[in-house]
């Protein structure tokens, strides 16, 4: 019975982690844009 609760809590912390990452990806594209702009401004 613990295993399936390791289980739930692993796939939970995984789930997170893929979030926050893409999230972290997505905010350093659009920074990346934003100074390139303000580049030839």
């Amino acid at each position: 019975m613990m295993w399936i609760r390791f289980i739930i809590l692993g796939f939970f912390s995984l789930t997170a982690l893929s979030v926050f990452f893409y999230q972290g990806i997505e905010t350093a594209q659009a920074l990346k844009e934003y100074f390139s702009l303000n580049k030839y401004l």
